[in-house]
């Protein structure tokens, strides 16, 4: 019997954090400017919904089917001073490559860091 009681207590502790878990800050919609290897830039957006959402560039490749895919992006980390999500390309497309991106908080409606190959990212609140 105690054995069943503290298990039913574990469980209740464990849904109860993730229920408690804050909405993330950086939910809405966001301008991206991404600056290539070669220094070209790159507009699009970024749409946030809590642990999940899109990342669309603008501009296509005809040589490269991967550049201009909408794709989904799922939320590694937020904290008040970062965000760390994945570039999910390969849902969109089989064989594209999967990044990360890790941003600084600059305020309240800026955030600036890199994919994971070293490509520059700023994204704007709008």
């Amino acid at each position: 019997m105690k054995t069943a009681v503290w298990l039913v207590t574990g469980i209740w502790l464990a849904c109860s954090t993730v229920w408690a878990q804050e909405p993330n800050p950086y939910s809405g919609t966001w301008k991206m400017s991404l600056v290539n290897k070669k220094g070209e830039h790159r507009q699009g957006a970024v749409i946030i919904a809590d642990q999940e959402g899109s990342w669309d560039i603008e501009r296509q490749d005809v040589k490269n089917p991967c550049v201009g895919i909408r794709a989904p992006i799922s939320i590694n980390s937020v904290s008040a001073d970062e965000l760390v999500f994945e570039i999910v390309r390969s849902r969109s497309l089989k064989g594209c490559k999967d990044n990360i991106a890790t941003l600084k908080r600059v305020d309240e409606n800026t955030l600036q860091g890199a994919l994971d190959d070293g490509r520059t990212l700023t994204l704007t609140r709008e």
